[in-house]
């Protein structure tokens, strides 16, 4: 059953001065934790008073979340978490196979070290949330993890194209993160990274379309 926010039992809180992407990391983060499950509904004056702000910042927040297929609105309806059908989310992974492996190959000949030293600290956080069995945050940390390495591949375009497919991305993730132990997920970044600091791109590369494949299934009859 379709569910709505309830404010009267929630008890968190979020500053009084948020902008809009605040607002929006909250929904996705929702939707991550089972908070917000597909289905639910997203009301836009019931979230202003759960988080403490205005409708504005809730109202882009909702549609910026909306046109990247986060959320979806229906007339009469309103707006509701998007249910992802196993062909939306493997198509949408297989672009993603695309762009990280590109990125990879890109980083792996640019990275500095302060970048080395960046996907540690996201590496290092996600392996002490892994012992903790803290699912949600592991998930967090990957795809941390991931938007550093197409920052580092420093191309503006190849990230900007990412960053359209971002929740997509999370979905497919927090779809799959069931099945997955956290520990094992947190060690496999660190072939990766020992791939990208080798400078071999060829190398890097070969090992993240790997670790891609291995997270993606397609599904039951797909290609």
């Amino acid at each position: 059953m379709n569910t709505q926010l309830d404010i009267e039992t929630e008890n968190k809180h979020v500053p009084r001065v948020v902008l809009s992407d605040r607002v929006k990391q909250y929904i996705v983060e929702a939707v991550l934790s089972g908070e917000l499950k597909p289905g639910d509904r997203i009301v836009e004056n019931a979230m202003a008073r759960l988080l403490g702000v205005s409708q504005a910042p809730v109202r882009e927040a909702i549609r910026d979340l909306v046109l990247l297929g986060f959320l979806e609105t229906e007339p009469y309806k309103g707006t509701s978490v998007r249910s992802f059908t196993p062909e939306e989310l493997w198509e949408t992974y297989m672009v993603r196979a695309a762009l990280e492996s590109l990125a990879t190959r890109l980083a792996a000949t640019r990275l500095t070290e302060d970048d080395a030293a960046t996907l540690q600290r996201i590496l290092d956080s996600m392996m002490e949330a892994a012992r903790n069995q803290d699912r949600n945050r592991v998930v967090q940390l990957d795809n941390a993890f991931h938007e550093a390495i197409l920052k580092f591949s420093r191309n503006q375009t190849l990230y900007q194209l990412w960053k359209s497919l971002e929740y997509g991305i999370w979905s497919i993730v927090t779809y799959r993160k069931s099945d997955l132990d956290p520990e094992y997920l947190a060690a496999r970044h660190e072939e990766l990274l020992e791939a990208l600091k080798s400078g071999d791109p060829e190398r890097a590369t070969r090992v993240m379309q790997n670790h891609i494949e291995e997270m993606g299934k397609p599904p039951e009859g797909g290609e």
